[in-house]
């Protein structure tokens, strides 16, 4: 029994050999057939090994892509956040240059001295809330999380 069961195996084997591998035949017409199983004039055909790709977690890649997009966002919203603290110093700026310490020049259309003093309190006003919401604008930029040098 020993010996049947030996034998089976080895012919198993001796039969599978020949016909393990890829093998490549080209007929007459040129057309080129692929199979696992020789024939007249085919050529074996040694492939490369397959590469396998570890699974990856999709819920780690997703958590990863999140961060980053989260990332992008808060980069996007300082950009901007800065970008309107530069327009605001640049209209403060304008504002004080015009207020002149409050003296501004006098305009031509300011022949009434009260048109005068409503345009310099109109300024002295805007001065004001312009540096206030410099002043909070550049708390919220402290703010934010991820501060960019």
């Amino acid at each position: 029994m020993l010996i049947n069961y030996l034998l089976f195996i080895a012919l198993a084997l001796y039969f599978s050999l020949p016909h393990a591998g890829v093998y490549k035949h080209i007929d007459e017409n040129g057309n080129v057939t692929y199979s696992n199983i020789p024939s007249n004039d085919s050529k074996r055909v040694d492939l490369p090994p397959i590469i396998v790709v570890p699974h990856v977690d999709t819920g780690e890649v997703e958590e990863r892509i999140s961060k980053r997009r989260e990332s992008m966002k808060l980069k996007e919203d300082r950009e901007q956040l800065q970008n309107k603290i530069a327009e605001e110093e640049a209209q403060l700026n304008e504002a004080r240059n015009e207020y002149k310490d409050g003296m501004p020049d006098r305009l031509g259309s300011e022949r009434n001295y009260q048109r005068y003093l409503n345009r310099v309190d109109r300024l002295r006003e805007e001065i004001s809330v312009r540096e206030n919401n410099l002043e909070l604008m550049k708390n919220d930029l402290n703010k934010m999380p991820g501060k960019t040098r």
